[in-house]
């Protein structure tokens, strides 16, 4: 059992079982034994349930060992049980509450639910334990910037540095959390520590390169974009065919018969706007198909101008007969060597292919502008969610005088849960909620082609309106995504773009302000002063 823990702590995992099974039949009743046995059997890959099982053995043997708790919970934790882990790491916590261990990996585990909040107390417990633990003041400033406690983050990031200069988590912690403060160029001295500290590691090369996209530099930005697909994030992600990525346009092929295979690889908005790079892969005389989603396959078919026997639906997996060249859409970029001054911007790339249906046309409205209205993201992502959407609340009593005024009419269209935010004001004849009448992007398309004006946050819906060379209003959040840039309120992806940023974070009320004062001077009246005097 002494060579078996000897190797243990040395890593030697296969020898630590070797000695251990040599003394197992006696050691059944050990509880001691199957706490040892089972911290060896996690580290060694296939052996997750016998693993499970010794530690739930040593459990009934001795119910009250905290370790035995603790050790459990760690074998939960990494095999992406975080419920079970999180009741594991409490029960050791009961035994021994002061074990800042235990109360670190409990953090680290409900930083892993976005249960900040709950976070925040077990890691500020255990530096308190622990006060020289660099891993620990890393999470606790993880849970910080996940409650937008910027200043909190950067100090425990800082404190985690201090104690141990070569903690690379810690120094792409800070980069991020610099960036999200928009300070990108503090940011980078930081994200290249981390990349130099971590060369292996993908999140710092993928956080590295938002650091450049956003401050512009988008020759480096993209180059180290394409260590996106080692990381967790795009992990689930398939490439639709086994063959090469041309690395420039000089590798691209150039046989009709095999056609580059460009495909989608994220959301609906960046297929949008990413597609432009399809003409130029035409104007290059680069064959091609386009896979993307089904759900995008109407919009591309009747609005992009390219032609619709190149639209293909994108598999949901690898196909391993299939040796085509393949790209994913935006590697097209860096492909073409875009920077600042050479994005593809003219617009409308978007055009209708057909009459608007009569049941998606708008009238007009009497003297008037017909404008459409986004409030909220995409709630599947609930971090995006949370940082990107809009209380409508917020927006009604603006829009509400402009409707008595009868100076506009309000096309509503949120989709799905959101859309109830508009339940108080739905029995205006002026308000058109379109959620129950639009069935896909294609029909969002005809309707947003019949408004004035287009405001939305950041999601599909901008991305299509101003792809059709409508006037469009985006609202963004203070840390907004690099595709805006920084400190500037119009776009060079979209000449009918213009950029409304929140003064600081969540201050959506400050943003909202800002589009008060411009559709004062959209309607050329102090809104607030003609609503009173129409009143009295």
């Amino acid at each position: 059992m002494a060579l078996g823990l000897a190797h243990w702590r040395s890593q030697r995992y296969e020898k630590a079982l070797h000695f251990l099974d040599q003394i197992l039949i006696t050691n059944q009743n050990n509880a001691d034994y199957l706490v040892l046995r089972g911290m060896v059997l996690r580290q060694l890959p296939g052996l997750l349930e016998q693993a499970l099982s010794t530690f739930c053995s040593a459990v009934l043997l001795d119910p009250q060992r905290a370790d035995t708790y603790y050790n459990l919970a760690n074998l939960l934790s990494d095999n992406d049980k975080e419920l079970q882990a999180e009741r594991a790491f409490r029960i050791s916590l009961r035994f021994n509450p002061k074990a800042a261990l235990a109360l670190h990996n409990l953090g680290i585990c409900l930083n892993g639910q976005q249960r900040f909040e709950e976070a925040l107390i077990s890691l500020s417990q255990s530096v308190k334990e622990d006060p020289l633990s660099a891993d620990a003041w890393c999470n606790l400033g993880l849970a910080y910037f996940g409650l937008d406690r910027f200043t909190d983050a950067k100090d425990s990031f800082a404190k985690a540095i201090s104690l141990d200069q070569s903690h690379g988590a810690s120094h792409v912690n800070m980069g991020n959390a610099l960036v999200s403060t928009l300070e990108p160029e503090l940011a980078l001295s930081y994200l290249q520590k981390g990349v130099e500290l971590e060369s292996s590691s993908a999140n710092s090369l993928w956080n590295l390169s938002l650091a450049y996209l956003l401050t512009g530099d988008f020759t480096r930005g993209w180059d180290f974009y394409e260590a996106r697909f080692s990381t967790k994030n795009f992990s689930d992600y398939e490439r639709p065919t086994v063959g090469s990525q041309p690395q420039s346009l000089a590798d691209c092929t150039h046989d009709p018969n095999r056609p580059l295979v460009v495909w989608t690889e994220q959301g609906i908005g960046d297929a949008v706007q990413f597609c432009r790079y399809l003409l130029m892969l035409q104007t290059a005389s680069i064959p091609f198909v386009f896979m993307t989603r089904s759900s995008l396959m109407r919009l591309f078919s009747e609005w992009f101008e390219i032609p619709d026997h190149l639209i293909v639906d994108q598999p949901m997996s690898t196909n391993p007969t299939d040796d085509r060249q393949q790209i994913p859409l935006l590697s097209l970029p860096r492909l073409f060597r875009t920077d600042i001054l050479t994005i593809p911007s003219v617009t409308p790339y978007f055009k209708a292919s057909s009459k608007t249906p009569p049941a998606l046309l708008i009238s007009p409205p009497p003297g008037g502008l017909s404008i459409g209205l986004v409030w909220a993201s995409n709630p599947t992502n609930k971090a995006m969610y949370r940082n990107k959407s809009c209380p409508l609340e917020l927006l009604m009593p603006r829009f509400l005088q402009l409707l008595d005024l009868d100076l506009i009419d309000l096309h509503c269209l949120q989709f799905g849960s959101d859309s109830c935010q508009l339940d108080p004001w739905r029995l205006s004849n002026r308000i058109i909620d379109w959620s129950e009448s639009i069935s896909d992007f294609s029909d969002t398309a005809h309707v947003l082609s019949q408004l004035d004006l287009v405001i939305s946050v950041d999601t599909a819906v901008a991305h299509i309106s101003a792809a059709l060379g409508r006037n469009t209003w985006v609202l963004l959040p203070h840390n907004a995504d690099f595709r805006w840039l920084r400190d500037r309120d119009d776009s060079p992806w979209y000449s009918s773009m213009r950029l409304f940023r929140q003064p600081d974070h969540r201050d959506w009320q400050g943003l909202v302000d800002l589009v008060n004062q411009a559709l004062d001077e959209l309607f050329m009246f102090d809104i607030n002063s003609l609503s009173k005097e129409v009143l009295v």
